[in-house]
């Protein structure tokens, strides 16, 4: 049964009232020292790209103030926020990027349905996500029948084909094989698809290395080799 009027009145208060909250906690904990360190300038560690999902926090890899130079869009892709994803990489020389998907992604969902009745602002983001989708769909991949299992197989694939996009920029790519620039795709499993335990990522790329053998030989890797699995064969 719908909240009545007051009822939902009385909801937004409380969200204000948290939202007022938070502000107030921030104020005080503010990390003035660390910023003083960088003379109040930005000084990121991490580009991160990942789906603007409500259930992907950016805290899962950590301290985010002025250490995580982050960008989020539907289905975590290269080509919705390029301009903000060369920012970090070309302007703030970020040593890593981070590319994350999840399991049981909504915007995989909804390109692979007719979102023609959708306004033009999320149809034009959704068309992105159906091309990598149509990129993905062109090669000889095995999906597994299991809804849950093939959504997270395509955020798989989806997280490898912005890592192609990322390395078909001749800068980006400069920066790769120089070696000051590593791109690594990740999955957040919501929903314990890889039967590991919910919440749980997994490394399943670092600058288009698919094969799990190969990237447990990667030496900057080795801290996340127990971190290495995919569902989808390379």
């Amino acid at each position: 049964m719908p909240a009545s009027g007051n009822e939902a009145g009385v909801a937004r208060i409380s969200i204000i009232e948290s939202i007022k909250e938070d502000m107030l906690a921030f104020e005080k904990n503010f990390p003035l020292d660390s910023l003083q360190r960088t003379n109040f300038g930005q000084e990121p560690l991490i580009t991160l790209l990942t789906c603007s999902d409500s259930r992907v926090p950016l805290y899962v890899f950590g301290e985010t103030f002025n250490r995580i130079f982050s960008v989020e869009n539907i289905g975590n892709q290269v080509k919705t926020s390029e301009g903000s994803i060369l920012y970090g990489l070309l302007h703030l020389h970020t040593p890593f990027m981070l590319i994350v998907g999840h399991s049981d992604c909504g915007a995989l969902k909804a390109a692979m349905s007719d979102y023609s009745g959708e306004p033009g602002a999320i149809a034009r983001e959704l068309d992105n996500v159906k091309k990598s989708l149509h990129e993905i769909q062109s090669s000889a991949y095995t999906l597994r029948e299991e809804p849950s299992v093939k959504y997270t197989q395509l955020a798989e694939l989806n997280v490898d084909m912005q890592v192609n996009y990322m390395l078909a920029n001749t800068a980006v790519a400069r920066l790769v094989e120089e070696g000051s620039l590593s791109i690594i795709g990740i999955i957040l499993d919501l929903h314990n698809v890889y039967g590991q335990g919910y919440g749980k990522s997994y490394l399943i790329n670092h600058n288009g290395v698919r094969n799990l053998q190969q990237l447990q030989q990667i030496k900057e890797l080795k801290g996340l080799a127990a971190r290495m699995q995919r569902l989808t064969a390379v």
